[in-house]
């Protein structure tokens, strides 16, 4: 029993400290820029919700002098809806490993040991649904379902689109909730990569963020001459190599589909978290019929976007 309360209280102690999602996120480029960039949103109740701006205000007006001005109800603000998902993760300890680390210290080691594993996996699976949900996984043998009324956790898949409904709005009706998508096959270009970025951003709220595969950001770097290679300091004081295009970060992820490039906004996609259930510890449980002890994790989130507008992607690049 002293044992089990040991682990549980350093367990629970770690994950309250936020150390286990700041590690969590400081794993990869994609994870930082949800964290450190785009900023996690912390929200309560039965769905998340993004107040959202759809069409312009109708209502203005000019006029002279004592001209009658017409007032009229234009319903300017629309709320993008979002079902919360849930994710778990177990942090084993088998019976063997109970016995052979009884002390302080050695318990310190395992769970460190363990609790590493559990964040390298949960900031992996994030990042393989934030590109792949409706899709194949870029994890060999894994295939993420439809999100609609399933489990997945959707993202760029379906929030980079045109036609779809995201967010219980309807880009088929709403010409202004599509997103701007080139998909000729061809080699990558400086011109068409430009032409993305400025479509996706208005005025000064532009694209900040762009990522692609391996592949792709190697073919990038070398369009650029010399004296073109800049890099964002904050991004590479993070641990990660980059480069800047315009006035965006660029970086590439394992889990981005084959000839794909993303334009992103940190204004308007992020990862929303239900107040007090991300990384949330629940306790060991043990089952009757193993030798073992499991540690649950929760996370109840799901990726948001308030302005698809201001997401694109290239496809079909080499």
């Amino acid at each position: 029993m002293a044992f089990d309360n040991n682990v549980a209280t350093t367990l629970q102690r770690y994950i309250t400290s936020g150390k286990a999602t700041d590690n969590i996120f400081k794993r990869t480029a994609v994870m930082d820029f949800l964290k450190r960039r785009a900023k996690l949103d912390v929200q309560g109740g039965r769905e998340a919700v993004m107040p959202i701006t759809g069409g312009l205000n109708t209502t203005f007006q000019n006029y002279s002098g004592y001209d009658t001005l017409t007032p009229a109800v234009d319903e300017v603000l629309e709320t993008a809806v979002y079902q919360w998902r849930q994710a778990a993760i177990y942090v084993p300890m088998s019976g063997l490993e109970e016995a052979r680390n009884s002390g302080d210290k050695a318990v310190i080691k395992l769970l460190q040991a363990k609790m590493d594993n559990a964040e390298a996996t949960t900031a992996e699976t994030f990042e393989d649904q934030l590109f792949n949900a409706t899709g194949t996984s870029q994890v060999a043998g894994k295939t993420w379902s439809t999100p609609s009324g399933a489990k997945d956790w959707a993202g760029l898949a379906a929030f980079v689109g045109t036609t779809n409904t995201v967010g219980t709005i309807n880009g088929t009706t709403e010409t202004w909730w599509r997103s701007t998508i080139e998909t000729t096959t061809e080699a990558l270009s400086l011109l068409k990569l430009s032409n993305t970025y400025n479509s996706v951003s208005y005025g000064a709220d532009q694209c900040d963020f762009e990522v692609t595969t391996q592949v792709l950001y190697e073919k990038y770097e070398s369009l650029l001459v010399a004296n073109q290679r800049f890099t964002d300091a904050s991004t590479a004081k993070a641990g990660f190599d980059n480069l800047i295009h315009k006035n965006a970060t660029v970086v590439w992820s394992d889990f981005t589909p084959s000839g794909e490039w993303y334009f992103l906004n940190s204004r308007h996609i992020k990862l929303a978290v239900l107040d007090g259930k991300w990384m949330n510890f629940k306790g060991f449980v043990e089952p009757y019929d193993k030798d073992a002890k499991y540690g649950l994790i929760v996370n109840y989130g799901t990726f948001v976007t308030d302005g698809r507008r201001y997401l694109g992607k290239q496809t079909n690049k080499s």
